[in-house]
């Protein structure tokens, strides 16, 4: 349904864009974007429609998908692209803010072989627990946790899943079990049988379950709350401050990718995130569409690498 959706939306936004007024020196042939994630994913989707939608560039955007090693292997490989502005790659918490912590060598160093393009959007975590469990507030879970053992599910170690529980652990001072996952359809699948109580997920893949009543939302983890759960409160209006976690996906390219490259990318990207058809279909599945000049993307990837980096090595969390 959220694939039928996207499509539909990029679909009437290629047939009512004008074509570009005049020729632009670049491009002039199409333009490669890795994925490194499977099709079918929330930031598969995310790509495919940026890619759908950007028809000021006066080139098809390509979307390559190069999955592996929790988006380590096209990341790498993008990191060994020519720097000529035709291959970029999709850049998230994930790969440009987690993995260079997590793997002793994720095969690409971060900050000397990417530079910024752009922020195309964030999501939040939702906190839910198996309806089984009787818990309905957070100040209930932390109570729980810190008399009768519980296990909480990961999309992945070292998803922003997985660090979520392992900074509630941190600041509320319990324990529970990481049960790490090969993606969040199979934590889901536990989490509704009763194998796992708790789950942070991201907002577009949890969301149906909520809204079903099939699991129970506790709170979510955003600045502010979410337009789809408008009664569940953030982490910070429960008294955690600091837990903002929101997912995000951007844009980056390889280090010396020309700088007038970079600057139409962003230029054409930026437009497209405007488009009310586009904002609608990725409000619709969670996603806030963002935006801005490179710089943005830039200061957001040094301040999570440094965030999440420090609570890798305080708790101890190692993908190797």
């Amino acid at each position: 349904m959220l694939t039928r959706l996207l499509l539909a939306a990029s679909a009437l936004l290629a047939a009512s864009a004008p074509a570009p007024a005049t020729a632009q020196a670049f491009p002039t042939h199409p333009v490669r974007l890795i994925v490194p994630v499977p099709p079918g994913g929330t930031g598969d989707l995310v790509a495919r429609l940026i890619s759908n939608s950007a028809t000021e560039l006066g080139q098809p955007l390509v979307i390559d998908n190069r999955a592996g090693a929790a988006g380590n292997v096209g990341t790498a490989s993008a990191a060994r692209a020519a720097p000529d502005g035709y291959t970029l790659v999709q850049c998230s918490i994930g790969t440009c803010a987690i993995n260079p912590s997590l793997y002793k060598n994720p095969g690409y160093d971060l900050f000397k072989d990417f530079v910024p393009v752009i922020l195309l959007g964030s999501s939040i975590n939702v906190l839910t627990v198996n309806n089984e469990t009787g818990i309905t507030s957070l100040a209930g879970l932390i109570e729980r946790a810190k008399s009768k053992p519980l296990a909480f599910g990961s999309s992945g170690v070292g998803a922003s899943n997985q660090l979520a529980g392992e900074l509630l652990k941190r600041v509320a001072k319990i324990d529970m079990l990481h049960v790490p996952y090969k993606g969040s359809g199979p934590a889901i699948t536990d989490l509704l049988g009763g194998q796992i109580q708790v789950f942070f997920d991201n907002e577009p893949s949890i969301l149906p379950f909520v809204k079903s009543g099939r699991v129970r939302a506790l709170a979510v983890t955003g600045r502010t709350r979410s337009p789809n759960l408008p009664d569940v409160p953030t982490m910070a209006e429960l008294g955690y401050p600091d837990f903002i976690i929101e997912p995000w996906y951007a844009i980056a390219a390889p280090t010396g990718t020309p700088a007038a490259a970079v600057s139409r990318l962003n230029e054409v990207f930026d437009q497209a995130l405007k488009h009310p058809d586009v904002r609608q279909a990725m409000l619709k599945i969670g996603i806030t569409p963002r935006g801005g000049p490179p710089d943005v993307l830039g200061q957001l990837m040094h301040s999570e690498y440094e965030r999440w980096g420090a609570l890798i090595r305080a708790q101890h969390i190692t993908g190797d």
